[in-house]
């Protein structure tokens, strides 16, 4: 991979000329990947473009039914995500996630998968080279914490596999985490930030019909998250939405609106004085599972 910036965007550098000509000198595949911030409100950004770059390197290979891609992140889902039992109760034998192949020749077995699950947009380019290069087809599925929306989801994948998944456990689980904080923390109130693993008004969303009050969000308004905040609107009409990319933010005064709980490493800068939690590792939480694992940490950083 040769990772390229701005400045060769303005010189007009021939990258896939110059990786051509690097992959007959070194007899090894050779890939551009474009950093270039300038795209970064345009339709490829740049790890848009990171992702497309990756999965060209594989190559067509014999299709195997019990194969299955997980695309979306550069770090695994947690272990203890339901995902991989579902997949598991219909037969899938190898979930494949390019952070977990153990080498590249892992790497490269991941163009026999039946099909790709895509999980975060930044990826859906990429699954459509795959499936025109590979004949992969994709099934796209979006990160929740409403919980009702989670079991729709996978209803709605269930139906397209011909299958069908008992979340009967996992759904009680999580419900009960919930309510357990609730619980101890009744009417809590929560700033919500963008620097996390989910979308923040869509979490906002789920904290808000959990009972918990949304006082301000701070995220990047676009079409896919507009829904929520159109709910949130019906909801709870009082909820303040701030762009980071706001340069007057620095102005910020927490006074103004005090919380209990920050969200997200942008959120906590914002409420140094509330309990925080960045809830922004590597290893990404999903599900059913995601959400239980959101509660128990909101209820560690409370204690």
């Amino acid at each position: 991979m040769i990772c390229i910036t701005c400045v060769d965007a303005l010189l007009g550098t021939d990258m896939e000329r110059v990786c051509r000509r690097a992959e007959e000198r070194v007899g090894l595949p050779v890939r551009p990947c474009y950093m270039y911030a300038l795209t970064r409100e345009g339709r490829r950004p740049p790890m848009v473009h990171v992702r497309q770059s990756l999965y060209s390197l594989l190559e067509p290979m014999r299709k195997r039914a019990t194969s299955v891609n997980v695309l979306g992140y550069f770090a695994p889902l947690e272990d203890e995500c339901e995902l991989y039992r579902y997949l598991r109760s219909i037969g899938v034998r190898r979930v494949r996630e390019v952070s977990r192949c153990a080498d590249f020749d892992d790497f490269l077995h991941m163009a026999e998968a039946n099909f790709n699950l895509v999980l975060h947009p930044e990826a859906r380019l990429a699954a459509a080279d795959m499936e025109r290069r590979l004949q992969i087809p994709s099934i796209e599925l979006t990160r929740l914490y409403q919980l009702d929306r989670i079991r729709r989801q996978y209803q709605a994948l269930g139906q397209v596999l011909g299958a069908t998944f008992d979340d009967e456990a996992d759904y009680a689980a999580a419900a009960a985490t919930v309510a357990s904080f609730a619980e101890t923390h009744p009417g809590a109130s929560f700033a919500v930030g963008e620097c996390l693993n989910g979308d923040p008004f869509e979490l906002a969303l789920a904290l808000t019909r959990y009972g918990f009050e949304v006082r301000e969000i701070f995220g990047t308004l676009t079409a896919e998250n507009f829904v929520f905040l159109r709910r949130l609107a019906d909801l709870a009409p009082a909820v303040r939405v701030f762009s980071n990319m706001e340069p007057t933010m620095i102005h910020y005064d927490a006074s103004t609106c005090p919380v209990d709980f920050a969200l997200g490493k942008d959120a906590r800068w914002y409420h140094p004085e509330a309990a925080g939690l960045d809830w922004n590792s590597d290893v990404q939480p999903f599900g059913y599972a995601g959400v239980k694992q959101l509660f128990d940490a909101l209820s560690e950083v409370s204690a």
